[in-house]
């Protein structure tokens, strides 16, 4: 076995290949702390959301970093004005990179350019990186290790993006995965956390056949375990329960509520 085959951080990659759930959850806080509760927690995946919080490339690493005792692996979600960022999120150890809200196929190949080695792409060739192990290995068992964990996830998330799914899917340089945003679609449609509106169910339903019927991995973002199995139902694997901070924050409301009622009973 190589040492890319040996490397647990293929895992996410291999389990979406084999059609397995994949079952993970977005890190907004820079704290590590926050990330070795979230990584200890069972997760198989934590993705740092660089779109909806103020962290950093440096704050990755440290997310990684206090994920990899738990074998828990790390992706980085960027907007595509940032792919120009996924080199160096890679380099701090992150297996990934995910793109939000993509309407045109020159996305696509922007985000494979930036994630793949030549001749497959235009990444820039560095060992003394964290992710090389600062020049501990050589650069063809570097170059395999990386190919072996890259996963790559592009967003559908706007009336833009649900229109342009057929000559995004017509792409020679599909992701790994496809990514719905249920509160930026139902927000661009008008009707803005009403995921259960007629509209908003149609566009759903649009997206995952037009997926399904391209053999593509689906992902989505979940708000609590029913709507996680909800989702598992209608085809997607690749699953996002919540966020840090909703967890907490859910979490302290629910014991502030039950020490109220305790002391007012």
């Amino acid at each position: 076995m190589s040492d890319a085959a040996a490397d647990w951080r293929v895992r996410t990659r291999a389990a979406l290949e084999r059609g397995e759930t994949v079952l993970g959850t977005f890190v907004k806080s820079p704290d590590p702390a926050v990330a070795e509760i979230l990584a200890g927690s069972g997760f198989d995946l934590l993705v740092a959301d660089l779109e909806h919080s103020s962290l950093t490339v440096a704050d990755v690493a440290t997310i990684v970093r206090a994920a990899e005792p738990f074998e828990v692996p790390v992706m980085a979600r960027i907007a595509p004005s940032e792919i120009a960022q996924a080199a160096r999120l890679l380099e701090t150890g992150a297996i990934g990179v995910q793109v939000t809200d993509v309407v045109d196929p020159e996305t696509l190949t922007e985000l494979r350019r930036a994630t793949r080695f030549p001749p497959a792409g235009r990444r820039s060739l560095a060992l003394t990186q964290r992710d090389a192990g600062f020049g501990r290995i050589t650069a063809p068992a570097y170059l395999e290790q990386a190919a072996a964990r890259l996963l790559t996830v592009a967003q559908v998330e706007s009336r833009a993006g649900v229109a342009a799914l057929g000559a995004l899917l017509a792409s020679p340089d599909q992701p790994d995965a496809w990514f719905i945003g249920p509160f930026d679609l139902s927000t661009d449609l008008g009707h803005p956390g009403d995921l259960e509106h007629p509209e908003v169910q149609k566009a759903f339903g649009e997206i995952l056949s037009a997926l399904e019927a391209a053999g593509s991995r689906i992902g989505v973002f979940a708000r609590d375990g029913a709507d996680a199995a909800a989702w598992r139902e209608r085809g997607a694997s690749f699953l996002l329960l919540s966020s840090d901070v909703t967890l907490l924050a859910g979490a302290a409301r629910s014991a502030v509520a039950g020490a109220r009622s305790a002391l007012t009973s």
